[in-house]
């Protein structure tokens, strides 16, 4: 990328558990209130629409879908944006709305109540050239006969944080395995592809007489905009101990789960299980939601091709964690990599760590790094570029999962941190002060409260992504003059070999500011920031270009 760049890493230390009793009777917004009592402070404001960069009378029609997630229309002459609910889609026919039922994963196709084929492209359903009828079956349309096909469904098992947030469940539990590349092969000849659909359903095109060459074959692999595998969970075939620079070797492969064609004729349940390393179909389902989620913000744009390593009884340097570093492995080329760990804490069942490694593939495919990277421990302040990246990469986590509860397991020990609440299973929740200005030491998760609460003011989160990819965001020097630090930590946590490098880096009072500069409300950015007593960013003052 022409430029110097780090390792970001999430790690652990065990605090008090400290924070705002729920039970206690406090006023909305009580500047000494840091707990889930709180968390309704933010919706007592008065109201104030965000100013797009577009006016009403610009819009090329009344309303419209701003790509599959977002609804954008004008309503009493101002242009309102809000995000479609979960499992429903932005669609412009008959009518422009969120419509459920409608939502599609890439590659997949049918036919409509009228013969015609559709297939998925950038989240929505795309009609397609069709010489004869479109003939359906399940999970997918053929133009025409298709002759002799197999259909099934691919399922995968999971564990999920207990009821207390305290270990994982006992018990597996099976779930679609939706957007997952799945072949069907006679011998090394390969016969058809296709994609799951959102139900885990496959029909694949089979040789007319099964046998025992016959195979059908599930990758956790998704393609990109060309046809390409753009993502994948690999094992890196490195057992025990690694460096994340450690280039995996011929041993590597992408995870898959082979079964013969004849058995799946006889039973089409096609499950993975977790002694065949089902955490790696869990990964896969959160890079595979990533890549979705990322592709509706930006206009169906793919992100950077990126490898997940995933091998069971492989730890990594970093613990868990993100850069984009190219490598070519597994096949093809790869412009990031993901590295997450594989020991007895199975941290691979918690959707949100591996959601937030993906956050920062997010910064790095559509914002800029700060490029402070390294350890970081829950409720200790660090410096603003390391907690602007990692509190970002949070924020992203709990929007595309749409939970404000970000939990991992680390040490034996799973631990939770809750973004609406200001709270922490660990520690105490640390605020900034005002009286230290922006460029302050802070704690990353106080960062994605911040980004929570700010989001979550409005109906749509999408002008925190177009904050993001803004261009005052991606060219230096940045307005609010804070420069990258590198330091190195002792087996206590403590910072040291603290160096200014003197280069200009992004930090979240810059990230405010091109908020503030596309039109969004100042009152929802106080709230959030609570300046006279906290993050003291002056929203009546941002720093535009």
């Amino acid at each position: 990328m022409g430029r110097e760049v780090w390792v970001w890493c999430w790690a652990l230390v065990a605090l008090a558990l400290a924070g705002c009793d729920p039970g206690a009777e406090l006023t909305p917004c009580a500047v000494d209130c840091e707990g889930a009592a709180c968390a309704a402070c933010v919706t007592s404001l008065p109201e104030e629409t965000v100013r797009p960069a577009l006016a009403c009378d610009q819009l090329p029609a009344p309303s419209r879908c701003l790509g599959p997630r977002v609804l954008e229309r004008c309503v009493d002459g101002a242009v309102h944006r809000e995000d479609c609910a979960e499992d429903t889609t932005c669609v412009e026919s008959p009518e422009v709305a969120c419509v459920s039922g409608s939502a599609c994963v890439d590659g997949v196709s049918r036919c409509t109540e009228s013969k015609a084929l559709q297939v998925c492209t950038s989240g929505r359903w795309v009609a397609r050239a069709c010489d004869v009828a479109c003939e359906a079956a399940p999970g997918r349309g053929f133009c025409g006969r298709s002759g002799p096909t197999l259909s099934g469904t691919v399922r995968y098992a999971r564990r999920f944080p207990d009821a207390e947030f305290r270990a994982w469940t006992l018990d597996v539990e099976p779930v679609p395995a939706r957007g997952f590349l799945i072949v069907s092969f006679q011998g090394t000849k390969v016969l058809d592809s296709q994609v799951t659909d959102d139900a885990g359903r496959f029909t694949l095109k089979v040789s007319s007489s099964l046998g025992d060459d016959d195979r059908v074959v599930v990758y956790a692999a998704g393609r990109g905009r060309d046809g390409a595998v753009a993502y994948a969970v690999a094992d890196p075939g490195l057992p025990g101990a690694q460096s994340v620079k450690t280039v995996p070797g011929d041993a590597a492969r992408i995870w898959s789960w082979s079964r013969m064609a004849r058995e799946l004729a006889g039973q089409p349940a096609f499950t993975l299980a977790e002694s065949e390393g089902s955490g790696a179909a869990a990964v896969f389902d959160v890079l595979g939601t990533a890549w979705r989620r990322m592709r509706e913000r930006y206009g169906g744009r793919d992100g950077l091709p990126i490898v997940a390593w995933l091998g069971f009884g492989t730890t990594w340097s970093c613990g868990a964690c993100f850069a984009p570093w190219p490598v070519t492995a597994v096949g093809r080329g790869w412009d990031a990599q993901v590295w997450l760990p594989g020991d007895s804490d199975a941290a691979w069942w918690s959707d949100a760590m591996v959601m937030h490694e993906l956050g920062h593939w997010v910064m790095a495919s559509r914002g800029t790094s700060p490029e402070e990277g390294g350890p970081h421990y829950v409720g200790v302040p660090t410096f603003p570029g390391q907690a602007w990246s990692e509190g970002w990469a949070t924020w992203f986590s709990a929007d595309a999962r749409r939970s404000p509860r970000y939990f991992d397991r680390q040490g034996g020990t799973l631990f939770w941190v809750d973004l609406a609440a200001r709270a922490s299973s660990v520690s105490p929740w640390t605020r900034p002060h005002a009286e230290d200005g922006l460029l302050q030491p802070m704690d990353e998760n106080e960062v994605a409260a911040i980004l929570y609460r700010t989001a979550t003011g409005t109906p749509s989160s999408q002008p925190l992504y177009d904050a993001l990819a803004a261009p005052v965001m991606n060219r230096p020097p940045w307005a609010r003059g804070y420069t990258r630090h590198t330091w190195t930590r002792d087996e206590k946590g403590a910072l040291t070999d603290v160096v200014d490098t003197g280069r200009s880096s992004p930090c979240l009072a810059d990230f405010l500011d091109a908020l503030m500069c596309q039109g969004f409300p100042s009152t929802r950015v106080d709230a959030a920031t609570e300046p006279a007593t906290a993050f003291p960013y002056p929203s009546h003052e941002p720093l535009c270009p």
